[in-house]
């Protein structure tokens, strides 16, 4: 079978989805198929290492440079520009049996090009776009932006040959927009097993000299946006502020990164510590490095988008208090998992007692967490997508 993998990133830097493309590239190959990458190249188009030379890979950029982050309606155009520009090698690929379109907020202009083709496209949804936008503030509904891209969006669901999500709640908010069959396949971290990574071995302690007398770590890492509640980090730490050994270490970068810094600044915060974003290889040291991982999703956000931390989290096996809509799917599978709590949006309070109480007791490893996502299906997700565009092709 010859498949398209039609992506709106690239692989020559790092992004959310990097590990579940490389992964979902290789699982492609191992069963025997074609695949042609088509993405965008903003500098030099690398690949993984163990991709460079396999012969069942094509790989096609299209050069564009990024649009500012902070300009949504440029970002959006170009967004369109990109698909249509791909869109012509994707129709000169004469061969191609089936597309593997990876999440996008521009999904309108490829699943009509594949409609156009007669080639199955099976769409993959990350996060849903324009209400993950209403929903943090950036859009407001009656807006005529959100209103067309809503609108286009919901068109592409619905013209999709299959759809496929992360969670059960993105999957609830795809019905609502008109697409009642859709597969849900959860995300994957770097590996399978737990992680077993001690302080000795961290590259995240090693690299920036931290040591167990340092105190107890808090830890949030990943992207510093709006998908995070900023505020509420930024509460929760001030309560536990009198505890002087209690450490907030803040891992990565981010659109809001220069906004907490300055209201812990404005609050006066000392217990609060800024590291920029780690060698991707090295992701789940960071995770590994806390007595206790923290994150807050707003309130909403859950609906939209599934935090990719979540997986490898769970495989550090370490403590975490998330916060999330207490009545979303995940929140109530995450309320099970040992060593995990899980508190309302905003509710800042809670957030620090939770903290506390593992403070007071002692760090340990879950019982269960790395178990609750295996039975999520992670070991075999990766093959997961390759039998949805099996069966695609076979019009099932």
């Amino acid at each position: 079978m010859n498949i398209c993998l039609w992506s709106g990133a690239s692989f020559e830097e790092w992004y959310s989805s990097y590990h579940l493309m490389h992964r979902l590239i290789r699982e492609m190959i191992n069963a025997g198929h074609n695949v042609s990458l088509v993405q965008v190249q903003k500098k030099d188009g690398r690949l993984p290492d163990d991709l460079r030379d396999e012969p069942r890979l094509k790989v096609y950029n299209v050069i564009q440079k990024p649009a500012a982050k902070s300009n949504f309606v440029f970002r959006y155009i170009k967004g369109f520009q990109y698909y249509f520009e791909s869109g012509k090698i994707v129709k000169s690929l004469s061969d191609l049996d089936v597309i593997f379109l990876q999440s996008n907020n521009n999904a309108y202009i490829p699943v009509k090009i594949a409609n156009k083709l007669h080639i199955p496209v099976v769409y993959n949804v990350q996060d849903i776009f324009p209400i993950d936008a209403m929903i943090i503030g950036k859009l407001s509904k009656s807006n005529p932006s959100f209103i067309v891209a809503r609108a286009l969006q919901a068109k592409a669901y619905k013209k999709a040959t299959r759809v496929v999500t992360i969670s059960e709640d993105l999957k609830r908010t795809i019905q609502k927009e008109g697409r009642n069959d859709v597969d849900v396949i959860y995300n994957w971290s770097y590996q399978n097993e737990a992680y077993d990574i001690s302080d000795e071995k961290n590259h995240f302690l090693i690299s920036n000299n931290i040591q167990r007398n340092d105190g107890f770590r808090v830890i949030y890492a990943g992207n510093v946006g709006q998908m995070m509640d900023a505020e509420m980090l930024v509460q929760t730490a001030k309560k536990l502020g009198s505890y002087k050994d209690i450490v907030f270490y803040v891992i990565g970068e981010g659109s809001g990164l220069n906004r907490l810094k300055a209201r812990t600044e404005e609050l006066g915060l000392v217990n609060v510590r800024f590291y920029g974003r780690q060698p991707m290889e090295y992701a789940q040291d960071n995770y590994c490095a806390a007595d206790v991982n923290i994150n807050p999703v707003p309130k909403g956000v859950i609906f939209t988008c599934m935090p990719s931390k979540t997986a490898t989290c769970l495989l550090s096996e370490k403590p975490t208090v998330v916060s999330m809509d207490l009545d979303s799917d995940m929140a109530k599978r995450l309320s099970t998992v040992d060593q995990w709590s899980v508190v309302s949006p905003g509710d800042s309070d809670s957030m620090a007692n939770e903290i506390l109480k593992i403070y007071n007791n002692g760090s340990r490893r879950s019982d269960n967490a790395a178990k609750f996502l295996a039975e999520l299906g992670p070991v075999e997700n990766a093959k997961l997508y390759v039998k949805i565009l099996e069966e695609a092709l076979r019009g099932n």
